[in-house]
């Protein structure tokens, strides 16, 4: 019986190890109009430039110029303590909205550009866990940051030393 059952796993890994290397027939190579229509027009075949020997950098693709008028491709609004913080940009916008008890003041960026919200975060105008939570995401501090978990003021004296 023994003698069977490894005749068969046998069989079978053979069967399987067979099947994973073996190849599938392949397409037809692309013609040269195919490729250009793919890829673009070929860099050998372009106009000549000494850029790439000199070590000067050669981009692959140029960033959209914009005239005045023209729109930009994106925006950012944060919300801040006062109002808003924006920017406009022609290739990424993020933005996150002040959340003190992250300590987080709020700031958009546009194309690598940061802008802050005014105001940084102040816990003082906070009470209770909300202060406390705040202190902790601020200031990394022990006591604040048991005190935000629901601890007592006593068992976290004896957590933080």
């Amino acid at each position: 019986m023994k003698k069977g059952w490894i005749v068969v796993c046998t069989c079978a890994l053979a069967f399987v190890s067979a099947a994973g290397f073996a190849q599938t027939p392949s397409m037809d190579p692309l013609s040269r109009e195919a490729l250009a229509a793919i890829l673009g027009p070929s860099a050998v075949t372009a106009s000549p430039s000494c850029a790439a020997f000199r070590g000067d950098p050669v981009f692959a693709a140029t960033k959209p110029r914009f005239s005045i008028g023209q729109k930009s491709v994106c925006s950012a609004t944060a919300t801040c303590a006062s109002g808003t913080v924006s920017c406009n940009g022609n290739s990424t916008c993020t933005t996150v909205d002040r959340d003190c008890l992250s300590c987080e003041q709020g700031h958009v960026t546009c194309d690598g550009i940061t802008s802050w919200c005014p105001t940084a975060c102040n816990c003082n105008s906070y009470t209770g866990i909300n202060k406390w939570c705040c202190q902790c995401a601020c200031t990394d501090d022990c006591i604040s940051c048991c005190r935000c978990n629901g601890g007592s003021l006593g068992q976290c004296a004896l957590q933080c030393g």
